[in-house]
């Protein structure tokens, strides 16, 4: 912050233990922010418990016994009952807050005479002076009391207290709307800390330094262990830091004065197996392999080291404030839940790390030390706090579930009437009907058509003429007799439907065989089809076939000698390019030293003009040739 001074004590990080006096006459805001109305009972916390507090009451505070008789009579004690019924608001009373409030009601002590019914009555009339049963001041209505109990509840969640200064801090550099922040793991349960800035000054260090002794047991101390993957840290801290006299042996640990630390690792993970197999040696069989093996041998080595190094810092363990663990479920059984167990299960001081935290080692603890016993400060003015407090009490209301849509009711489908299983099965024959005329199954319909003839109509030699089977449709028109002129979809006859011309032929035949016996142009029947005029059909293909095939080996043969004419005319040309080459060749009168002609040249030009553009070895060459040439032409 750009306010804050080089003198101020937020320029540095401030310690939970060594907060300044002036900077600790501070109220706690959050979700239950109240008046601190309880006296400071300054009580030095030493690191081995005495008598007194090895009995103590859980509902009320500051109260230890030297035997279990007294802690007996002190749960038949008005005051003790009193605060078991305030501790569901969170009202406990230490004892001299309990004294002055029953100096108005009368014979409220519990005597011998009096009897049980009675006491609970002056309780229930004292809590009705106090208004803790139902505080009218502070709760008018049932949305109050609501809202009181999500601030105690949000109270309990928070991981972090935080405490506001009444009034500006001049002297100590410390802004107005500064607010000073501690973990909540660092402070005793709620049933024995009802007030957390009386515990705050209860956790603060003597301002007199203690001398420093070799008996290690007088140092108020702190103790975390971690064990994760194999990983073994653990450290002894002392919550008074180091002097500059002091030599430091840790590394890292600044002013931290480590008093032990011990670290160490063993195989107990296999490479990308994670804890499975360690889960399946709970559950089935165990893995037999060597790996497997000394992954066992690492677990019980290393639950047998680390319950060796607890049973060497128990006199430490003992005198710890705190004791902070991170381990996992199968991970703890290394620390209690066995025979001489040092630590217990329901031990009050044993905490877990209220943040996360990364692979243990001993800066790991070193880092986690100083996260814990820093005092973290913020700076939002009156307003803002009363806004996250309101927003974060709202995330602790239940939610409410969005209110449904009543969409229109879907129309219901009418249900079709139930069938007649007659009419199912007749159905059924008309399917497998029409099946065996599209595939031509003709042996298998004529015994079902005899059998269900009076089930089908005409509109079968349709589906039969459109599938194109010849044979089944000559059965319907000559054997079944059904009449080819019965109108079907469309208008159309059962020979319009036909799919090729064989099927068509097929109604042409018929009508030419028996003309009497339908009316063939009622069916759109064309002129019947004797054997000789398709006999005359089929020969006139034949014969237009060929005609064909012969006009394609005309093509083909004229197109043969086109080719070999151009090829031939080719193969003259270049016989006459080939020729006239020579004949250039022949004509360089001028290189036999003759005399040049004036008139007009033979096709080439000269021969030094036809040298024109060619290397000097060409030239030599065809010079050459031409001299070769003109010799045997002298010798004919």
């Amino acid at each position: 912050m750009s306010g804050i001074s080089s003198q101020s004590i937020l320029s540095r990080a401030i310690s939970v233990y060594s907060i300044p006096p002036s900077s600790s006459r501070t109220s706690p805001y959050g979700p239950s922010s109240k008046a601190l109305r309880t006296p400071s009972m300054q009580r030095r916390l030493t690191a081995k418990p005495t008598a007194s507090q090895s009995i103590r009451c859980q509902t009320c505070p500051n109260a230890g016994f030297e035997t279990v008789e007294e802690q007996r009579e002190h749960f038949k004690s008005d005051w003790h009952r009193y605060n078991a019924k305030a501790k569901l608001t969170g009202r406990i009373v230490t004892a001299e807050e309990w004294d002055n409030m029953v100096e108005g009601v009368s014979s409220i002590s519990g005597s011998a005479s009096s009897s049980s019914g009675s006491s609970q009555s002056k309780i229930t009339r004292l809590f009705q002076k106090q208004s803790l049963t139902r505080d009218a001041d502070a709760v008018d209505s049932d949305e109050e009391a609501e809202l009181a109990d999500r601030r105690r509840r949000a109270q309990l969640r928070t991981a972090v207290i935080w405490f506001s200064p009444v009034s500006p801090l001049e002297s100590l550099g410390v802004p107005k709307d500064t607010q000073f922040g501690v973990h909540r793991a660092l402070f005793p349960p709620l049933e024995t800390a009802h007030d957390y800035l009386v515990e705050l000054k209860r956790l603060q260090l003597s301002a007199q330094p203690t001398r420093v002794v070799d008996d290690t047991e007088e140092e108020r101390r702190i103790t975390m262990l971690m064990v994760a993957g194999g990983h073994f840290a653990g450290m002894v801290v002392a919550l008074r830091p180091r002097d500059k006299r002091e030599r430091q042996e840790v590394k890292g640990a600044g002013e931290i004065r480590v008093l032990k630390h011990k670290t160490f690792h063993r195989y107990t993970t296999r490479r990308k197996q994670g804890g499975s197999q360690g889960l399946n040696d709970n559950a089935k069989s165990k893995a037999v392999s060597a790996g497997a093996m000394l992954r066992r041998y690492g677990e019980q080595a290393l639950q047998e080291e680390i319950r060796a190094l607890l049973s060497d810092w128990a006199e430490d363990l003992a005198a710890s404030e705190r004791i902070f663990i991170r381990a996992s479920t199968h991970g703890k059984r290394s620390f209690w839940g066995y025979d001489g167990a040092v630590l217990d299960k329901l031990d009050d001081r044993i905490r877990t790390f209220p943040f996360p935290t990364r692979r243990p080692t001993l800066q790991e603890l070193l880092r986690c030390w100083h996260e814990l016993s820093r005092v973290k400060t913020s700076h939002l003015s009156a307003e803002a706090l009363q806004a996250l407090d309101d927003a974060y009490i709202a995330s602790l209301q239940p939610r409410k579930a969005p209110p449904k849509t009543v969409s229109a009711p879907t129309p219901v489908a009418p249900v079709p009437a139930p069938r007649d299983p007659e009419e199912e099965a007749r159905q059924d024959r008309q399917r497998r009907l029409a099946e065996m005329v599209r595939k031509g199954r003709l042996d298998a319909l004529r015994p079902f058509w005899t059998k269900y003839a009076s089930e089908f109509d005409a509109a079968v030699l349709g589906t039969a003429a459109s599938a194109g089977q010849e044979e089944v449709i000559r059965y319907f028109l000559e054997e079944v007799r059904l009449d080819p002129t019965i109108p079907l979809e469309g208008g159309k006859r059962a020979y319009d439907l036909a799919s090729t011309k064989v099927a068509r032929n097929v109604f042409r035949r018929i009508r030419h065989e028996h003309e009497e016996w339908y009316d063939w142009a009622a069916a759109h029947v064309p002129v019947g089809l004797s054997e000789e005029a398709e006999a005359k059909q089929d020969e006139k293909k034949a014969e237009r076939r060929k005609g064909l095939r012969e006009k394609m080996k005309e093509r083909e043969k004229a197109r043969a000698e086109a080719d070999a004419a151009a090829e031939e005319d080719e193969a003259r040309q270049k016989a006459a390019e080939e020729e006239a080459r020579k004949r250039q060749g022949g004509a360089g009168f001028g290189q036999l030293g003759l005399p040049q002609s004036s008139g007009p040249q033979k096709l080439g030009g000269r021969g030094a003009e036809g040298l024109a553009g060619m290397s000097a070895e060409m030239r030599m060459q065809i010079e050459r040739e031409r001299r070769a040439r003109a010799a045997e032409a002298r010798f004919r």
